[in-house]
C-alpha cells in the first residue's frame, strides 16, 4: 500500500529550566504570610483552606504551598503557627529552587510531580492534582507561574519553539487539574497528562481537518493518531491521515502545517513540484513551519515517568 510520511527528528535530552521568582506563590493563593528565620524573609502566598479539623495541615509541592486549617482558626492565630515553621518551610522553598526533593542533599525530585510543567499548543500548563470527578480541568490564572529551576517540563522544546528559542516565555498561565489523588504516583501522573494530551489532540485534528480538507478539495477517509518513533503524520492512497499525539504540544501553526502536508498527499503521494504546490496554495509560509519542525526534539514520554 502506499504511504506518505513526514519525518520526526530524533529524540535528545531536554533544556533546563529556567530559574524561579523569589516570590513563593500558590497559584491558588488566597492568603499571604511573610515568614522570617535566621535574618532571612520568605514572602509566600499560599492556598488556604478551611476544613473541619482540629489541626494545621500543610502540603508543599512544586505549585507552592496549601494549608488546611480548621474553619475556627483565626488568621493571626494561623500565622503564628506557620512563623513556628518558618525554618521548615522557607528550607522546602530552598530545595524546590534547586529542584530537590525534601531537604537538600535528599536527591533529585521526580519529573512527573505535582506542579510540573506541561506543553500544550505551544503554551506552558502547571498540573495541579486532587480533583474530583472523572475529567481533567483548565483553570486560567490571573498570573503567569514562575517556574523553579528543578521544575520538569513535559514537552519544552515545543514551548521553546514557540518562543523562538526564548526561555523567557513568562511562565505558566494556565492550571491542568487532573483527577488523580495528591498522592498519585509519576506515572499515573504521566498516563493521565498524556490521555488528556492525546483527547485534545484528536479534537484539533478532526476541528482543523473540517477546515482544511475542503480547501484542498479532498475527503479524508479516516483521521486517527500515531505515536510513530520516526514521522510527524502520514497519509494513505485510501485516504487515511494520521498525525503524531504530540502535535498537541506544538504552536498551533506547525500542527496546521502537518495536516495541510499530509492532506496535500491525496493528491500527490510523492514530494515533486505539484506536491509543494499544493501545500503553498494553503500555506504560502509553509517553509518556514518545515524549518522549524525541523528543530523539535521532544524527549520519549515513557522516559520521564
Amino acid at each position: 500500500m502506499q504511504q506518505a510520511e513526514l519525518a520526526l527528528p530524533q529524540t535528545q535530552s531536554q533544556q533546563p529550566a529556567s530559574a524561579a521568582s523569589a516570590l513563593w506563590r500558590h497559584p491558588q493563593a488566597n492568603r499571604h504570610v511573610v515568614l522570617q528565620h535566621g535574618g532571612q524573609a520568605l514572602s509566600v502566598a499560599y492556598h488556604w483552606q478551611g476544613a473541619k479539623r482540629r489541626s494545621v495541615g500543610m502540603r508543599v509541592s512544586a505549585l507552592g504551598l496549601q494549608v488546611r486549617a480548621p474553619h475556627w482558626l483565626g488568621a493571626a492565630q494561623l500565622e503564628a503557627i506557620l512563623q513556628g515553621r518558618a525554618r521548615w518551610l522557607i528550607g522546602q522553598w530552598q530545595a524546590l529552587q534547586t529542584g530537590q526533593d525534601g531537604p537538600p542533599g535528599a536527591g533529585a525530585a521526580p519529573a512527573w510531580a505535582e506542579g510540573c510543567g506541561l506543553v500544550w499548543q505551544g503554551q506552558l500548563l502547571r498540573i495541579a492534582l486532587g480533583l474530583a470527578g472523572r475529567r481533567a480541568l483548565l483553570q486560567p490564572l490571573a498570573q503567569p507561574m514562575a517556574l523553579a529551576s528543578g521544575v520538569h517540563i513535559a514537552g519544552r522544546a515545543a514551548w521553546l519553539g514557540h518562543a523562538q528559542g526564548s526561555d523567557e516565555a513568562g511562565g505558566a498561565g494556565q492550571l491542568l487539574h487532573l483527577p488523580l489523588r495528591h498522592d498519585a504516583s509519576a506515572s499515573a501522573i504521566a498516563q493521565a497528562a498524556q490521555q488528556w494530551l492525546r483527547a485534545q489532540a484528536m479534537a484539533q485534528l478532526q476541528q482543523r481537518c473540517a477546515h482544511f480538507a475542503p480547501l484542498l478539495g479532498v475527503a479524508p477517509r479516516r483521521l486517527a493518531l500515531t505515536n510513530a518513533q520516526t514521522r510527524w503524520g502520514s497519509a494513505s492512497a485510501r485516504g487515511d491521515i494520521r498525525l503524531h499525539w504530540r502535535l498537541a504540544q506544538c504552536a498551533p501553526q506547525l500542527f496546521d502545517y502537518v495536516l495541510v502536508h499530509e492532506l496535500a498527499h491525496l493528491h500527490e503521494m510523492n514530494h515533486g513540484p505539484r506536491f509543494w504546490a499544493w501545500v503553498e496554495r494553503i500555506q504560502p509560509d509553509y517553509a518556514q513551519h518545515r524549518a522549524r519542525l525541523r528543530q523539535l526534539r521532544f524527549e520519549p514520554w515513557e522516559a520521564q515517568a
